[in-house]
């Protein structure tokens, strides 16, 4: 399409200058007869010429800028698709990172929860061993007449110190892997950031 409109200015451009040229001639000819008719007659074809002339030319600017400003008003309906298709992209983006993040945080507060549960059995534990200790110290003292006792008291508090080791040993491996889910969440995050937009 672009082409016939080229052809087309070019074609009008043509007839104008080629009527002008010729409205030069004629002008040069009634100079070089120099009667009043064939003057007037120059003139007149020349002046009418010139306007056929202006006009064709008028028509081809104006042609002209219709073109540009449809071709501009396409451009910019594409480009207004295109930011269309990006802002979706992007929002698809944001979206499906944010469902990650979530499910991260959602991670990490079922982790936190957990070492919650585990400091809160450790208490306890202590706790109990504290208990078993003081238990094992009163029936210390009364060595001799709770012999028994005693055996017993020591028996509680080999399972509370196992009990207490494996409570320690959940609770650091509950941070472990609560400092490892943080670590992926923050790098994550930062990957997200450092995306170009």
């Amino acid at each position: 399409m672009t082409h016939s409109r080229r052809t087309s200015r070019s074609r009008r451009v043509l007839i104008a200058s080629t009527l002008l040229v010729t409205a030069a001639l004629v002008a040069a000819a009634g100079i070089v007869i120099s009667t009043i008719p064939m003057l007037i007659a120059a003139t007149v074809f020349a002046v009418v010429a010139g306007v056929v002339s202006a006009r064709l030319l008028a028509n081809d600017l104006a042609q002209m800028r219709r073109d540009w400003a449809h071709d501009r008003a396409d451009i910019a309906d594409r480009n207004r698709h295109l930011a269309i298709a990006r802002s979706q992209e992007h929002i698809a983006f944001a979206d499906q990172m944010g469902t990650r993040v979530r499910r991260k945080d959602e991670q990490l507060e079922t982790l936190r929860d957990s070492l919650v549960t585990a400091e809160i059995d450790l208490a306890k534990t202590r706790e109990r061993v504290s208990a078993e200790r003081a238990r094992v110290d009163a029936l210390t003292a009364d060595l001799a007449s709770a012999q028994s006792d005693i055996e017993s008291a020591r028996a509680d508090l080999l399972k509370a110190t196992d009990a207490l080791a494996a409570s320690e040993s959940a609770e650091t491996q509950a941070r472990a892997e609560v400092a490892s889910w943080e670590q992926s969440a923050t790098e994550e995050e930062r990957r997200q950031h450092q995306r170009p937009a």
